[in-house]
């Protein structure tokens, strides 16, 4: 069972739970029932019975037209994936989980500090990229070999995000002359002769892909008992590359501010989707733009805000937020906001915004929980840890130490 198999179903059934409750739950077990992944998947007539019997079940036929819709497509993409027939009954250990994402995380590091190493205009030296690739390549493979082979659902959920993440660097990828396989695997071309320094600092540069490897390989280290944090050792001997924070700051106090003002933005964004569908209040363009409007603006400034913190705990919760819009976006573009590669929204154009419905807006923020919900509790934890690293008066690496590997802070946030 690949990841982007498995954990796809894990996440998804995870999102499931969240949203509506303990009647999946006999349908979770049933359905992983023997690592088997097929109990409902193999045949789509037996699928579709069982997604008819539960929208007649007490805890669905009362819900409103939404929110059976938003359940009906959900279901959908569950059992849409495809059977897997082989049974591959290994297990992997939590320890090399644990050692294969220190590795990808060391390796990423590595990487990334060669790429801010470079300048745009630079002449590369294609042995040099050739051994950083390769052993980044070998170490993101096998984490994913590993994580692929776990029985802890959380990890599967970070799999899948990973090498979902790997496919929307595709492209860049390909200009740095790595291939992602069908497989979600990376590999090297054996021609790197064309790749320029702009393709490999845009790709593995601060904030390119070797951010999101870090971030997710850290996420898996800390579930398997590490403590999330690598070290950008060189894999080439006398390279010219060094790890540099002139990049970051202190900037604890717009972040605060930040994250407040985008909770109770997004809340009003919540409140508004809420609101659709009563006598005297349905879909106003010109109100949802302002609305709107305002919560991304105010977003992406957080975004922002959080990748320049000196505090990797803040930036790892920006990541992780940018990967929750990414993993929304279907449902946000319906709502006629628009997310980009890098996880920043912008709204669509008046036209578009004008063709919405009371439906839309509630399908996507009506109905509690989804990206809002992300969003709120990632601005919480970004507070607190900028308010945290304030009151101890420590400077950025030892509290980002503290928060990753000790304390209450690590026990609320890891």
């Amino acid at each position: 069972m690949t990841v982007g198999n498995s954990a796809r179903l894990q996440l998804n059934m995870a999102q499931a739970q969240t949203k509506y409750g303990n009647q999946l739950d006999s349908l979770q077990a049933s359905y992983l029932s023997g690592n088997k992944y097929n109990k409902y998947g193999v045949k789509n007539t037996n699928a579709t019975k069982s997604l008819e019997e539960l929208l007649k079940s007490s805890a669905l036929k009362g819900k409103d037209e939404n929110f059976r819709s938003q359940f009906s497509d959900l279901y959908k993409s569950i059992f849409g994936i495809s059977d897997d027939s082989s049974d591959d009954s290994s297990v992997a250990s939590a320890q090399s989980i644990k050692t294969a994402s220190a590795s990808a995380g060391n390796a990423a590091e590595s990487i990334k500090s060669f790429a801010n190493g470079m300048k745009y205009g630079d002449e590369v030296d294609v042995d040099a990229y050739k051994k950083q690739a390769q052993a980044f390549v070998d170490s993101y493979n096998a984490m994913v070999d590993k994580v692929g082979n776990s029985d802890n659902q959380q990890v599967l959920q970070k799999g899948v995000l990973m090498v979902n993440t790997g496919k929307v660097y595709t492209s860049a990828l390909k200009r740095a002359g790595i291939t992602v396989g069908a497989d979600n695997k990376l590999s090297v071309n054996s021609d790197l002769s064309k790749v320029k320094a702009v393709n490999i600092k845009s790709v593995f540069g601060s904030e390119g892909f070797s951010d999101k490897v870090i971030q997710k390989a850290g996420q898996i280290n800390e579930l398997t008992g590490g403590n999330g944090l690598f070290s950008a050792n060189a894999v080439v001997s006398g390279s010219s590359a060094s790890k540099t924070d002139s990049n970051y700051s202190d900037n604890s106090g717009a972040l605060k501010e930040l994250s407040a003002k985008v909770k109770d933005l997004a809340d009003g964004v919540r409140s508004y989707a809420q609101g659709l569908g009563t006598d005297d209040k349905t879909y106003n363009s010109e109100e949802y733009t302002k609305v709107a409007k305002d919560f991304i603006n105010t977003y992406n400034s957080f975004i922002d805000e959080a990748a320049k913190s000196s505090n990797a705990a803040i930036r790892n919760r920006g990541t992780t937020l940018t990967g929750s819009a990414n993993a929304y976006k279907y449902s946000l573009q319906r709502a006629g906001i628009n997310v980009d590669k890098n996880g920043k929204l912008s709204l669509a154009d008046e036209n578009m915004l004008a063709k919405l419905t009371d439906k839309d807006i509630k399908y996507s923020f009506g109905n509690g929980g989804g990206f809002l919900q992300k969003v709120t509790d990632k601005a919480d934890q970004v507070k607190s840890l900028a308010s945290s690293a304030s009151a101890m008066g420590y400077n950025s690496n030892k509290t980002t130490n503290y928060a990753y590997s000790s304390g209450a802070l690590f026990a609320v946030y890891a």
